[in-house]
């Protein structure tokens, strides 16, 4: 098996202009195949992991979508606010973990505001911690201090101890500023390869605050955005999600964001599809452009042929030589294109991230690399048995004697 491949890989070297153009088609089609894989994977991964501590999501009445988005990935607004009053209500339900309170609507330089309790960074981090990690600094514990995400402060070139104003609107450029309330930084969050990296987060009375004018506190009934409840255990959420929906007064919608997710993700499944199916397409071309360059060189070949036919070599040998050199060509080809997506990604993660919020999580192989793999050496077994074949019963009827 050794000596066969030596003998192809000699062969392929042999025909350096032809392998080098075959190589380099079937390496892009590669890339552009594992690429598409690669970004779907992990953006998907990257938004589970974005609710992965949040077992229900509650605001007035709307679209479980658009709450998710509004709440989860700041992607519009939510037009009714929600009373305050609603989070000791459900804070004090059994099943209910932990209710922490969100007010939106606010920006720094187009990075969306967060208004919410010291409680937040205690309950989203990953498990088993479930707090958020700090590269720096800690908490809010003040009407006058702020929190920035690991990306916001990057963009907005902010430290421990650096002012910060608010600004009313989420639009990248505001005409109104809260000026009258600076606020000072005193926590970095570490990076989590969510939308929470480019979030600035103060507490609900700093909000208020400026929205009021004045200095500290803030007036008995507040209104919020919605509310993120952890529970225990997480299967209430369907029995609490189903009598929340039924409720009146207030009305309020209640998502489950894992599910949420799913159907915005299933919504978006036919582009994706689209994207496999070009990727794969391109793939097949290329492989028939191998398969075309084979067939071509086969006139060329076959003195070659006829050699390797004196010195012993019988159909099967001259068959699997043929079929080894293509073989050859997608194993490297393979290689290369998994090199071009997971070197490329790596590079261009954090400008993935500083332009989309979500981070890859694992630039590591996936199991659907893994299939796709296959399936490229499978089709190109099938695309080079056709002149792997043709070649080895050429050789031997022209025995020593090939004609042309």
């Amino acid at each position: 098996m050794s000596a066969l491949l030596r003998l192809a890989t000699a062969s392929l070297l042999a025909r350096r202009r032809t392998t080098g153009l075959m190589l380099l088609a079937l390496t892009l089609s590669c890339a552009l195949l594992f690429g598409v894989e690669k970004l779907r994977s992990e953006l998907r991964t990257s938004a589970y992991a974005a609710v992965g501590a949040v077992d229900l999501i509650v605001g007035a009445r709307t679209a479980p979508e658009q709450l998710l988005l509004a709440t989860v990935f700041h992607y519009g607004a939510l037009s009714t606010p929600l009373p305050r009053s609603t989070e000791a209500r459900l804070a004090a339900h059994p099943a209910v973990r932990f209710a922490l309170p969100l007010s939106l609507g606010d920006s720094v330089a187009g990075l969306p505001v967060v208004g919410t309790v010291p409680a937040y960074f205690a309950h989203l981090g990953t498990p088993p911690e479930g707090a958020l990690a700090f590269q720096a600094g800690a908490p809010f514990t003040s009407d006058e201090e702020v929190v920035l995400g690991a990306e916001a402060a990057r963009r907005l070139g902010k430290d421990l101890g650096d002012p910060l104003t608010l600004s009313h609107g989420l639009g990248a450029q505001s005409f109104l500023e809260h000026g009258d309330h600076p606020l000072q930084v005193v926590g970095i969050l570490a990076p989590t390869g969510t939308p929470l990296d480019q979030r600035v987060l103060v507490s609900l009375e700093a909000l208020h605050a400026a929205h009021d004018g004045v200095a500290s506190g803030a007036p008995e009934e507040e209104n919020i955005s919605a509310l993120l409840l952890g529970l225990a255990p997480r299967a209430a959420a369907l029995g609490l999600a189903a009598q929340l929906n039924r409720s009146e007064d207030p009305p309020l919608t209640a998502a489950l964001p894992a599910l949420t997710l799913a159907g915005l993700l299933r919504w978006l499944g036919a582009g994706e599809a689209v994207l496999r199916v070009l990727s794969i397409f391109v793939m097949v071309v290329a492989l028939t452009g191998m398969l075309a360059m084979m067939l071509a060189s086969l006139e060329q070949r076959r003195r070659e042929m006829a050699v390797l036919r004196a010195l012993g070599a019988g159909f099967g040998t001259l068959l699997a030589l043929l079929l080894a050199e293509a073989l050859i060509l997608t194993f490297l080809a393979i290689g290369l294109g998994l090199g071009l997506v997971h070197g490329g990604l790596a590079l261009a993660a954090p400008a993935l991230q500083s332009a989309t919020g979500l981070a890859l999580q694992d630039l590591g192989p996936t199991p659907g690399e893994g299939l796709l793999v296959l399936g490229a050496l499978a089709l190109a077994t099938l695309a080079g048995l056709l002149p792997a074949w043709l070649a080895a019963r050429r050789a031997l009827m022209d025995g020593l004697s090939p004609q042309g």
